[in-house]
């Protein structure tokens, strides 16, 4: 089996994190499996573009999708069907920005919608290997991301006015989802995977047990992993898949692409699988979920270790309260150790969770903690505003590359902002399971965010193997 320093990512700490030196190890030392938290490919062998489906329903019809014929003389995929799509140029800060230029090349959408940003939807992005790409842009991994941009049905005006423009294509036809994706026509690599990427898995045929899952909104990332690897190993049947079928690991992680955790290990459920074979899915999910429990710790033991000699430096006697935001399984556990800790000597702890809205997940948070409270979102950034808190300390559910940002819930970003008015350090800890490899932040669901770095006082990170 390939080795983890072959895969290993390297990133560069930014000074907001703080690394632990942490014995531990994701795997045991007579762990039949290596699991490789985060790989990545260099920024020089993957060509970055986008592809974007139009979606549009009229009355109580089935939606329909929009597919653009590339012209015979294109220098990649002539005469194959696909969506508005076109590489990321320099120019382009984002993947958005690159598919709001091409819908305006495209198509005359831009014209008939103005202001459209509310009617997209990003996927996860799709890497098609090499060996898939027919030999375009030098050999090179191609790496989609995808987005749909469903139309707004009351508009019938619009809907029968919509025209293709530019050169790229000749022939503009919409399909029935179910035609399109039943059609045989020539089409670019992993088109229909890319439209249920986009679409977040909308029209995929999924177990209802995976259904409920995806609707679960109380629970956080590092839980609805643990879960995710449940349902793989439970639905995974054996048997080779198309370029343009899904894995029931991949439908999984385009479900919720904001918990990256989730995204992380259900690629490497699919590794794991590719490599030991069908037969080894009880041991892989065994290795994954032991993985997932062993780095959860270690972000516990450096989360515990900072908010711990914070509390020690408290003056005997008096009271230290630390505050949350959101719910996660993470902090609890840290502050369940901080008050199992702490004695009737030393400072008295006090947990206050924030309430969280929307989802009020901090009202969970505040019976799962011994002795906590829970108070709504102004009156607790009220108690920061006047030093009523000693520290904050929420969870993540990514951490991008380079120390450029966190994602957490809505509204992590405007508590942050207030802690760092108020000189109230707040902390961000993760495990390493959430960081994220690609240059871009990953799709955001409505109730997520991205949360500058440099708003945190400490963004916590265990080191990997070769740190320590």
């Amino acid at each position: 089996m390939e080795s983890i320093q072959e895969h290993k990512m390297k990133r560069t700490q930014n000074s907001s994190f703080r690394t632990t030196s942490s014995s531990r190890s994701p795997q045991t030392s007579n762990s039949k499996f290596n699991i490789i938290i985060m790989r990545t490919a260099t920024l020089s062998n993957i060509k970055r573009v986008v592809s974007v489906f139009i979606l549009r329903q009229n009355n109580n019809e089935e939606a329909q999708v929009a597919l653009f014929r590339r012209c015979s003389q294109m220098p990649t995929f002539g005469g194959h069907w696909a969506a508005v799509s076109g590489s990321i140029e320099t120019q382009d800060v984002s993947p958005l920005a690159t598919t709001v230029r091409e819908i305006g090349e495209e198509t005359n959408l831009g014209e008939l919608l103005g202001d459209y940003g509310h009617l997209l939807n990003s996927g996860l992005h799709i890497d098609i290997a090499r060996d898939k790409s027919k030999g375009t842009f030098g050999g090179r991994m191609i790496r989609v991301y995808p987005f749909a941009l469903t139309l707004p049905s009351e508009d019938i005006h619009l809907l029968s006015n919509i025209e293709m423009q530019g050169t790229e294509h000749d022939k503009m036809k919409f399909l029935t989802i179910s035609d399109f994706l039943g059609m045989s026509d020539q089409c670019v690599p992993s088109l229909k995977r890319a439209f249920h990427h986009a679409t977040s898995g909308r029209y995929l045929d999924l177990p209802q047990e995976i259904r409920e899952w995806e609707e679960d909104r109380v629970n956080g990332a590092a839980y609805l992993a643990r879960k995710a690897v449940d349902l793989a190993a439970a639905h995974t049947q054996s048997g080779e898949l198309s370029e343009d079928e899904l894995s029931t690991a991949q439908s999984i992680s385009i479900l919720r692409p904001s918990m990256v955790p989730i995204v992380n290990a259900m690629n490497e459920f699919d590794r794991q699988i590719k490599h030991e074979g069908y037969g080894q899915i009880e041991q892989v999910k065994d290795e994954l979920l032991k993985s997932l429990t062993d780095e959860g710790n270690r972000c516990v033991e450096l989360g515990y270790e900072l908010v711990m000699n914070m509390y020690k430096s408290k003056a005997p006697s008096t009271e230290f309260v630390i505050g949350t935001f959101s719910r996660s399984s993470t902090f609890k556990s840290i502050l369940q150790r901080i008050i199992e800790s702490s004695d009737d000597v030393s400072a008295k702890v006090r947990v206050v969770c924030s309430q969280s809205t929307p989802g009020d997940e901090g009202i969970l948070m505040a019976t799962d903690i011994t002795g906590a409270s829970c108070l709504p979102d102004e009156e607790f950034q009220q108690q920061v505003i006047d030093g009523k808190m000693d520290v904050v300390i929420v969870g993540a559910d990514c951490v991008l590359s380079e120390g450029n940002g966190v994602v957490n819930k809505v509204g992590t970003k405007a508590l942050a902002s207030v802690c760092k008015q108020a000189g109230v350090p707040i902390i961000s800890s993760a495990d390493r399971w959430k960081l994220w490899s690609d240059i871009y932040c990953p799709p955001l669901e409505d109730i997520f965010e991205l949360i500058p770095s440099e708003l945190f006082d400490h963004v916590l990170v265990p080191k990997d193997e070769e740190e320590r």
